[in-house]
């Protein structure tokens, strides 16, 4: 499932590249639970010092799809396995494909750190129930899928 999101992406990019940081609405479901489809607003930081397991990153794919995901593991100082918080598959960037790192986002009317820790400790469980995460997840699509019938 790709992500695509809201507004013109090239002027999200060309904001980040300007200002050093963009705020902007993802649309898409790959980020359920934590980030919600046309709901949430994300604030984006080019400036980081170093990116661990848990942040969420911006990046573009080979395609050309600009890509809002988890870091779920690091393979090398250049090499990153990054996943969507409602998918199962994995992928690996680059680190010169990364535009930027999740600094906050909202949820309602709440302005969430990253680096909150109630927050990173409730991804580091969600990540490590890997079959309640998988069954989470199939419920979820399947439940988005009828919607739409």
């Amino acid at each position: 499932m790709k992500d695509k999101l809201t507004g013109d992406m090239t002027a999200v990019v060309s904001t980040l590249e300007k200002n050093g940081s963009v705020t902007f609405v993802p649309s898409g479901r790959s980020m359920w639970p934590f980030i919600k489809n046309h709901t949430s607003s994300v604030i984006i930081e080019k400036n980081f010092s170093a990116i661990s397991p848990l942040d969420v990153i911006l990046y573009v794919r080979n395609n050309g799809a600009i890509v809002l995901h988890r870091v779920i593991n690091i393979n090398s100082e250049s090499e990153f396995i990054v996943s969507g918080d409602s998918q199962i598959t994995t992928e690996i960037v680059n680190s010169s494909q990364i535009l930027g790192v999740m600094t906050y986002f909202s949820r309602g009317e709440d302005l969430i750190s990253c680096n909150d820790s109630k927050y990173r400790k409730k991804v580091a469980k969600y990540y490590k129930r890997k079959f309640i995460r998988r069954v989470r997840i199939k419920l979820y699509n399947l439940r988005n899928k009828n919607k739409g019938k």
